[in-house]
C-alpha cells in the first residue's frame, strides 16, 4: 500500500487560499454592486444639484429667438432632465408650432446629440424633456417631447 503524504500545513494553506479567493470574489462582487449603486446615486445627486444651480444662476434666461428657458428640473426616478421653456411673440402660436413640430423636434434632438456638456448623462442613459409653454397663455403647452437613449444614441 502506498500512502501519499501531504503535509498538514499545505492542506490548510490550500483550504485557506480557496476560502480567501472565494471570499474576495464575493466581497468584490458585493463591492461592485454597492459602488455601482453609489455612483448611480452620486450621479443622480449631481444631476439634481446641477439642475438647481442652473435654474438659480441663469433662469429665466433672456429671450433669444423668441424663446427663453424658465427652469431646469431633474426627476431622479425617471432620470429625466426637463427644460421648462416659453415661446414669445410670433413663435407663441400653436399653429406655427404644429406645422413645424418635426423641425423643432429634430433640431432639439441634434442639439442633444452634439452636446458635450450632456455626455456624462447620455452615457448613463438619462432622458431629456422639453416642455414649452405659451408666453401669452402660460398654461397652454405648445410642445412636449422627451428624448430617450433610443433617440439620441446614434451607434
Amino acid at each position: 500500500m502506498i500512502i501519499f503524504f501531504v503535509p498538514l500545513h499545505e492542506i490548510k494553506a490550500k483550504d485557506i487560499m480557496r476560502k480567501s479567493v472565494t471570499l474576495l470574489f464575493f466581497i468584490g462582487i458585493t463591492g461592485l454592486a454597492l459602488l455601482s449603486t453609489s455612483c448611480r446615486n452620486k450621479l443622480e445627486d449631481r444631476a439634481q444639484q446641477e439642475a438647481q444651480e442652473y435654474t438659480m444662476k441663469y433662469c429665466p434666461t433672456p429671450v433669444y429667438n423668441y424663446s427663453r428657458t424658465d427652469s431646469l428640473t431633474f426627476d431622479p426616478k425617471s432620470h429625466t432632465f426637463t427644460y421648462h421653456c416659453t415661446l414669445t411673440d410670433v413663435m407663441d402660436n400653436s399653429d406655427i408650432i404644429a406645422k413645424n413640430k418635426e423641425n423643432l423636434s429634430q433640431g432639439l434632438l441634434k442639439a442633444i446629440i452634439s452636446s458635450t456638456q450632456l455626455k456624462t448623462y447620455k452615457d448613463a442613459n438619462y432622458n431629456f424633456r422639453y416642455l414649452i409653454h405659451s408666453a401669452s397663455q402660460p398654461k397652454n403647452i405648445l410642445f412636449d417631447k422627451t428624448y430617450t437613449p433610443k433617440d439620441y444614441q446614434t451607434e
